[in-house]
């Protein structure tokens, strides 16, 4: 998948590349992680921790031997207290601009679209994906979505006149 200028990505902590950071960083890309707990680095510069549940906010330089020659520049590192449980989090991320909020909120937002591939997973057992550009995965799902709802319409109309069968899963299987 190529990456577009002037987007941001949004990932976990599996995708800790500090060459892709820093390949990110050249161009008008920006990028929010979750920062692996035994990352190394050293405090350039405190920002005013400012919002609600941000703990730190502050500019920092990787300093382990690998990542150092990887990705030689400034990346943010915001320590953030989850109101919902308690946990806290840290993120690391090139963008400058927003506010350690804006950058959590991101974050967030992402576990919308791992909920959405659950579900998909879980109801329209798409197993894996037929094609890989964006209109081949978009015309599967749609299709996929087209039969779950038919589906359902059948077996709300079988309910009526069959109790018994209970399940969209049940449905399938005869």
């Amino acid at each position: 998948m190529p990456l577009l200028d002037g987007a941001t990505y949004v990932f976990d902590r599996a995708y800790n590349d500090y060459a892709w950071y820093y390949s990110m960083s050249l161009r008008d890309i920006s990028f929010v992680g979750r920062m692996k707990s035994t990352t190394r680095f050293e405090v350039a510069e405190v920002l005013k921790a400012s919002g609600k549940g941000v703990l730190k906010d502050e500019l920092i330089h990787l300093s382990s031997t690998k990542a150092k020659k990887d990705c030689p520049c400034i990346l943010r590192h915001i320590r953030f207290l989850r109101e919902e449980d308690g946990k806290e989090l840290s993120f690391i991320t090139n963008d400058l601009k927003r506010t350690a909020v804006e950058i959590a909120d991101l974050y967030k937002q992402r576990w919308q679209i791992e909920l959405f591939f659950k579900w998909i997973k879980q109801n329209l057992k798409i197993k894996r994906f037929l094609g890989t550009n964006e209109n081949a995965v978009r015309t599967q799902i749609i299709i996929a979505m087209i039969s779950y709802l038919l589906l359902k319409l059948v077996n709300k109309k079988v309910l009526q006149n069959y109790p018994c069968i209970r399940s969209l899963y049940s449905l399938r299987q005869t």
